[in-house]
């Protein structure tokens, strides 16, 4: 930008609470090793509207630099970590930098976990960014990385690590609601993966964090790219109004059907505003203190004080919440092996509680 000619200055701001060394790894050619802000506002903002001292979703030592410096470990561990996503590679590198010999299980083929459906919807990009940074930072920590691999009771005997750690994740919710297994169902991770299609009239079951940012995803399916908006633009194709049309209003109809009265009530206060702008501004429908009553062929039914109705849909999304996956621990448990649990593997929660608990699992094996 200072190239450019954009400029005179540049001033970093939250960049610098998520990596304090983005200056230094800039001016030493480390760009690739920056930890980037995701602008996600969950530590920083929001917390300032709690009465709460900043904290930071990319770097969970950020307010806490005293209390949870690391610091290399008298006898370095055999330590195993089962899960890639956000919580488990927070606690590799933890673990790591402490000394720790660290080896990082992940069942598929590639490290982010929910991350990669964090970063689907528009605008949330950045969350995709996150994942590189942190598989990135696994690599220098020199934790080893095994993927495909399912850890199971012969695989825990055969290395029979110092301490374990779980960070297996969670699973979406199958609701009971009667035609909920019918074939136009899907779920909203299948959606956010684009493992499934949908059709023209889509109607979103839940109307928390992820069903609102499914919805989105949706709604902008048919509309502009930015670099079409440009051309047509520039050459004055369009009037701006029909433009703006172009851009907010696809291909699809949305229906977002909430049993609570509140939409997007799990959002951080400072990214449901411009959430819930843009679910007005895309056209989104939302339903609130309405509950399902079955899932039709054609159609889903809802109650609304009292009244019946049915809304038309080509395609059902389910977005009722997350389950914890914690299959192993059961297993792990008569094992005799230390072991933590951590992120939603615990309790489903946001992505900051995911960080800072595998940073201090990490931290605290000795």
């Amino acid at each position: 930008m200072i190239a450019d000619g954009y400029c005179d200055m540049v001033a970093v701001g939250r960049a610098l609470i998520a990596d304090p060394y983005f200056p230094e790894k800039a001016r030493s050619r480390h760009e690739a090793d920056i930890v980037h802000c995701v602008a996600c506002g969950q530590g920083c903002f929001d917390n300032l509207f709690k009465m709460k001292a900043v904290e930071c979703l990319c770097n969970p030592r950020a307010g806490y630099e005293r209390s949870r410096a690391v610091s290399l470990a008298d006898t370095p561990l055999n330590v195993t970590i089962v899960g890639g996503g956000v919580a488990g590679m927070s606690a590799a590198i933890s673990a790591a930098e402490r000394g720790h010999r660290v080896t990082l299980h992940e069942s598929g083929n590639h490290l982010g976990g929910q991350l990669l459906l964090a970063g689907a919807p528009p605008g949330r990009e950045e969350f995709i960014e996150l994942a590189a940074d942190l598989e990135r930072q696994v690599k220098l920590s020199g934790a080893t990385v095994v993927l495909n691999s399912c850890v199971d009771d012969q695989l825990l005997k055969t290395v029979h690590p110092d301490a374990l750690i779980l960070a297996s994740g969670g699973l979406p919710i199958a609701p009971a609601i009667p035609g909920a297994d019918l074939p136009h169902v899907v779920q909203a991770w299948g959606v956010l993966t684009e493992s499934v299609t949908t059709g023209k009239h889509v109607v979103v079951i839940g109307g928390g964090a992820v069903g609102i940012e499914t919805a989105l995803l949706l709604a902008e399916k048919g509309t502009l790219s930015g670099e079409a908006l440009k051309f047509l633009l520039v050459h004055e194709a369009e009037s701006v109004e029909a433009l703006y049309e172009l851009a907010t209003h696809g291909s699809k109809e949305v229906t977002v059907i909430e049993m609570l009265g509140e939409l997007g009530k799990n959002f951080g206060k400072s990214t449901r505003w411009g959430m819930m702008q843009d679910v007005e501004r895309y056209g989104v429908t939302t339903r609130a203190t309405a509950k399902v009553i079955g899932i039709m062929p054609d159609c889903v039914r809802i109650e609304c004080d009292g009244v019946l109705e049915d809304i038309p849909a080509d395609s059902v999304v389910l977005a009722v919440g997350t389950r914890s996956n914690n299959s192993l621990r059961e297993m792990v448990e008569t094992s005799g092996i230390p072991f933590r649990i951590v992120g939603d593997a615990v309790q489903p929660a946001m992505v900051i509680d995911a960080i800072h608990q595998g940073f201090t699992a990490g931290r605290e094996i000795c």
